[in-house]
């Protein structure tokens, strides 16, 4: 599906792949980081794979509403929905890595993400610095893969945003990819499809939700998606 107005950089734009892979640490990342990127993508015919390197199972891991292979279902599922929201079909390799514990895995995230870079693709991962334990795993694991292949990184803030928003200061990137209404929307009605993180299963804290609304606001940040790009 492509959008009837394109988005367009704000700031340097950075060199456009000829493929380019989304490592997304759990199910919900590529769409809160990256939806408006992958809509672009998808626009400029750009083929794009995302690497799922978890199902997200442990997402409410202390609750009885819920176990981690329902949710493991429920994730992908919800996953499937939001990406034909948002109008794009990309491949997807799922790793299948402990949620939570990437960062004792990160050579094996490194590895399958070198076995799908090369110079003309790029690579699109959370930044290193995210806040996020699996998040910073992931990322560390991509530039590690992308300095062995020479393949080019954008680093993408998620939980940063989020940081950002409550300090009152502007998210880290070098540039910034400004939604077209069009997108704007799609992404935001692709974030909704992801109800076990947005809304809670009862009243106790431990059944959710993971993002708070305050949470999803930053992250949606407005229809910006803040890249630092090498």
């Amino acid at each position: 599906m492509a959008s009837t107005q394109r988005s367009t950089w704000e700031g340097e734009v950075p060199p456009l792949p000829t493929r380019a892979v989304v490592v997304a640490p759990h199910p919900d990342d590529e769409v809160l980081g990256t939806g408006g990127l992958l809509a672009y993508l998808c626009d400029l015919q750009i083929p794009v794979c995302i690497l799922a390197v978890t199902d997200g199972e442990r997402s409410h891991a202390a609750s009885t509403l819920i176990n981690p292979g329902e949710l493991r279902s429920q994730r992908a599922q919800e996953r499937t929905a939001a990406l034909r929201v948002l109008g794009v079909e990309p491949d997807v390799a799922r790793l299948g890595l402990p949620d939570g514990a990437v960062a004792d895995h990160e050579s094996m995230v490194s590895e399958a993400v070198g076995a799908l870079a090369d110079r003309s693709t790029v690579v699109i991962a959370p930044w290193r610095h995210d806040g996020h334990p699996d998040h910073e795993s992931v990322g560390r694991a991509a530039a590690a893969a992308c300095q062995r292949r020479g393949a080019p990184l954008w680093e993408i803030p998620i939980w940063a945003k989020v940081a950002a928003a409550t300090s009152g200061g502007p998210p880290p990137g070098r540039s910034a990819l400004v939604l077209s209404p069009d997108v704007r929307q799609r992404k935001r009605s692709a974030a909704n499809c992801y109800r076990s993180q947005l809304v809670g299963m009862s009243d106790d804290i431990i059944d959710g939700p993971v993002v708070h609304p305050h949470e999803l606001e930053a992250m949606l940040d407005d229809g910006r998606e803040w890249v630092l790009w090498t």
